[in-house]
């Protein structure tokens, strides 16, 4: 038998992104595959398990104390949580380094290598922290899970990891089903043509420039919606007061902020296109999600957004307003390329199914302990 824990002790709920969604995702996934060799265990706080209260483990392994506080979760996972894995045959680290002290073989997740390519978004203690923290992760790692494989090369080439221990498993179209109440600006859309966005407001994520593009679109397409969903970023003054100046009464550009995933799931299966202008993606969830509920999909040609869309979608240079313009347009006025982009998405997302992602997660383990 070989007892794997997963370490979540990183996740602090609604705060750390796509790399607490891949984490769940792929643990629900391994709910419903046939794993007779390995039995799991999952690390994290009391508020991990509060927010994720289905999560499926065989054993949870909870840590008390502040966990909003990112350095007493380093503390523990240094501390604790090295005491409690000592039986364990591997902890798979999903935050993307591998603790100070541990007690157990380890798989790591390496989600991008954003430190190494845009330092400017990091503060200069967290960027020394992961200059140090990255390479020694690398080098001690029996498995190195990336979810795509520009990042599993992106690893290799930076990091000087040994390809034959990189393994891509990527994340999946949700497992779970959504449900629960919509938030009631949803409906106040009615049947006007809608443009979603799901970001937080960081420089990456090129808000600006979909502001840009849309200031032309709203004129050709007069009823047209741009709804931006995600908690603020670092420039979040930036892009409302952009938002502003384009449409000073809110009629075609409105900011929900962060939504439940009962909203989200209803915006991304109503929306007519789901633009995606992020410059930096080490996968890019939302894309899935698009094409998984029939939404056409106009992403930026950049990083692993075009290997998550695998041609199914329309891609366009990330830091062309004008590029933007069209595609969005042309698509909003040509309702049978949306439902081409809409067939063909919806069979790509199938490749990212739950036992995908459960096969090829369990077959790193495995390796990783042959």
């Amino acid at each position: 038998m070989i007892r794997v824990v997963a370490n979540l002790s990183f996740v602090l709920p609604g705060a750390v992104g796509g790399s607490e969604e891949y984490s769940i995702r792929l643990i629900d996934a391994l709910s419903g595959s046939e794993c007779d060799d390995i039995e799991l265990s999952v690390a994290g706080s009391a508020a991990l398990f509060a927010a994720h209260p289905t999560l499926g483990a065989s054993e949870r392994l909870v840590f008390s104390g502040p966990a909003h506080n990112r350095a007493y979760r380093l503390a523990v996972e240094s501390s604790w949580l090295a005491r409690s894995t000592r039986d364990a045959t591997l902890v798979h680290h999903f935050g993307g380094r591998i603790p100070a002290r541990r007690s157990a073989p380890a798989v790591v997740t390496i989600h991008d290598v954003q430190p190494l390519d845009l330092p400017e978004n990091f503060s200069p203690v967290k960027q020394r922290y992961l200059r140090w923290a990255l390479p020694r992760t690398v080098a001690e790692a029996a498995m190195i899970c990336t979810p795509s494989q520009w990042v599993a090369d992106r690893v290799v080439e930076l990091l000087g990891a040994d390809h034959t221990r990189v393994r891509v498993v990527s994340s999946t179209s949700d497992p779970r089903r959504v449900s629960g109440p919509v938030a009631p600006e949803v409906a106040e859309i009615g049947d006007r043509p809608l443009v979603l966005y799901p970001a937080v407001t960081h420089p990456h994520k090129n808000h600006v420039v979909l502001l840009e593009a849309m200031e032309r679109v709203i004129h050709e397409h007069p009823e047209a919606l741009l709804v931006l969903t995600g908690g603020p970023g670092r420039i979040h003054g930036e892009v409302v007061a952009n938002a502003r100046r384009l449409d000073p009464e809110g009629r075609f550009i409105r900011h929900f902020g962060r939504v439940a995933a009962p909203t989200l799931a209803e915006l991304t299966g109503r929306a007519d296109v789901m633009a995606f202008p992020s410059s930096y993606e080490g996968f890019g969830l939302p894309v899935l999600e698009a094409m998984h509920r029939g939404t056409p999909v106009v992403a930026a040609d950049t990083t692993a957004l075009p290997e998550v869309m695998g041609g199914s979608g329309v891609l366009v240079a990330a830091h062309d307003s004008e590029e933007w313009a069209d595609a969005l347009s042309a698509l909003l006025s040509d309702d049978e390329r949306r439902a081409e982009l809409a067939v063909s998405g919806v069979a790509r997302a199938a490749a990212y199914s739950a036992g995908a992602a459960a096969e090829a997660l369990t077959a790193a383990w495995r390796d990783a302990v042959a």
